[in-house]
């Protein structure tokens, strides 16, 4: 029982004590005028020493059921206490957040995002979003994302957490790299290992493969990943020529966006492959950015040629390997929206830096859509017909495996066209509902799954004892209807709050 000077409990199954009622209204109080850690007593700042969240109901997908009226207790970037309210003291020197009538669950996680600019961190920060694993810098002058994600977690700035690379490492898409600034080239086993020594020395937390490595490449770089003290997992997508089957077998950690899946699963798999050989070999499949990179119009063609028993059997191999998946759905229902001028509308556009807004501009013309200055990707109305069609697929995939219990994560691909740094998870969370999964289950895969993949579960997760601080407080419960994610009524990273009022600010990108 943790305890306050004059030892009275905070809180009750029915009702709150009227003394500790008026102490925590104060406090509440204080907390309103002098922002996350500090009081004023006698016009001077005072560090209060604890963090608490009264009366709230904690939930999270690991326990069964949501804990009403608890108290969470903080002391600097940990949790210290989670206790019924009746139960629950708190010391004098505590700020004190009223949670009832309110839910609070873990920070989320952005499992597949690309930090481009410095005012993305405000912006995930105002949605709940309080980890990110950042997959590489597109941009040429290589942010120093690793660094902002310390400073945050320091207390030095606004922002998330951030597991991060800088680089991937690929072979030549026909005669160059796919995204030249962002590629270590590998087309031998020698430089793939040296690309790996490279990744290790400029301190990155993991090893992302690209579509054009050759398979004896990909294989040294898997080996070199796990030599020293360190292994290095290795993630990203499914390189062309290996295969969605092949990569699992051989400790591929995780699939991004669920590329190569649907090739695996098709009746079809040996002869498309071979035409994706030749393309490649040709070089022609260089014709644009997302073309290349995901072969999705050989992904459509697989999507013809589906086979349930091959799925099957390719969920079970995912699963016994540990292979992670993350399916980034709201990146496909974006190249199969780009007819709707609604969505192309969407405000939250403004809310961008300009540097990455300029990059979504885009031309229609006679049914096309182009985006010249994003890998000059162009789409042709029967493109975007079979964008739709691909998408409804994957949300049917997605649904297949978590039947399957293939282990999925949440990501968005952010800043791709219309996938919203911050805000974009939660429409990711929405359409992983809408693919058949429970609010429980989506929620799942931002919160204790990210932290499983990880390795820290002892961090993050979930609300308990020795855990972060980083979590979202909201006004409506996200079990029974995914989209109150959206209902924000405070943040806290790294133990320090942010109220409704700053909340609002940092979602559109301005810092309270």
């Amino acid at each position: 029982m943790i305890r306050t000077a004059s030892k009275r409990p905070i809180g009750g199954k029915n009702s709150v004590m009227i003394g500790t009622c008026m102490l925590a209204t104060a406090l509440a109080t204080v907390w309103a005028v002098a922002g996350p850690f500090g009081t004023q007593q006698q016009g001077k700042h005072v560090a209060a020493s604890y963090l608490a969240i009264v009366g709230v109901t904690v939930v999270d997908a690991v326990a069964m059921l949501p804990r009403p009226d608890h108290t969470v207790l903080i002391r600097g970037d940990r949790i210290v206490a989670v206790e019924p309210s009746d139960r629950a003291e708190v010391p004098a020197d505590t700020q004190v957040i009223d949670g009832r009538g309110k839910y609070l669950i873990p920070g989320l996680w952005d499992m597949h995002a690309h930090v481009e600019a410095e005012g993305f961190l405000l912006l995930y920060v105002g949605n709940g979003v309080t980890g990110v694993r950042h997959m590489y810098s597109g941009s040429p002058l290589l942010p120093p994302v690793a660094r902002w994600g310390q400073e945050a977690a320091a207390g030095q700035r606004i922002g998330p957490r951030i597991i991060a690379t800088t680089r991937v490492i690929d072979g030549l898409n026909g005669d160059k790299p796919t995204i030249a600034h962002s590629t270590i080239v590998a087309t031998t086993p020698e430089q793939g290992r040296a690309a790996v020594r490279q990744v290790r020395a400029n301190g990155d937390a993991f090893v992302k493969v690209y579509p054009f490595l050759l398979p004896e490449v990909y294989d040294a770089i898997l080996d070199e990943a796990q030599r020293g003290p360190q292994p290095l997992p290795v993630v990203g997508h499914v390189p062309h020529l290996v295969g969605a089957a092949a990569a699992s077998d051989k400790g591929q950690k995780s699939l991004e966006h669920a590329h190569g899946l649907f090739l695996a699963c098709s009746r079809e798999e040996a002869r498309l492959r071979k035409e994706i050989a030749a393309m490649i070999r040709a070089g022609a499949l260089a014709d644009d950015t997302l073309n290349a990179t995901s072969g999705w119009r050989f992904e459509v063609k697989a999507l013809d040629s589906y086979d349930p028993d091959k799925a099957t059997a390719l969920f079970r191999k995912l699963v016994a390997n540990g292979t992670w998946v993350v399916p980034t759905l709201v990146c496909r229902r974006n190249w199969a929206s780009l007819h709707d001028e609604d969505f192309l509308n969407d405000p939250r556009k403004g809310y961008l830096p300009l540097t990455v807004r300029s990059t979504w501009f885009h031309t229609v013309k006679a049914g096309r859509v182009r985006f010249p200055l994003f890998g000059n990707i162009e789409l042709s109305a029967q493109d975007i017909e079979n964008m739709k069609r691909l998408y409804a697929g994957h949300l049917r995939l997605v649904h297949a495996m978590h039947q399957a219990g293939v282990k999925m994560m949440a990501g968005t691909d952010s800043p791709v066209p219309y996938c919203f740094p911050g805000s974009g998870l939660l429409d990711e969370l929405e359409l992983l509902v809408q693919a058949g999964l429970r609010p429980r289950d989506a929620l799942a895969m931002a919160t204790i799954r990210p932290a499983e993949f990880l390795g820290r579960l002892d961090d993050f997760g979930s609300i308990a004892r020795g855990k972060y601080a980083d979590l979202v407080l909201l006004a409506a419960n996200p079990l029974t209807d995914i989209r109150n994610l959206r209902k924000i009524e405070g943040v806290i990273v790294a133990g320090r709050y942010y109220d409704r009022d700053a909340v609002r600010l940092l979602a559109t990108g301005r810092r309270p």
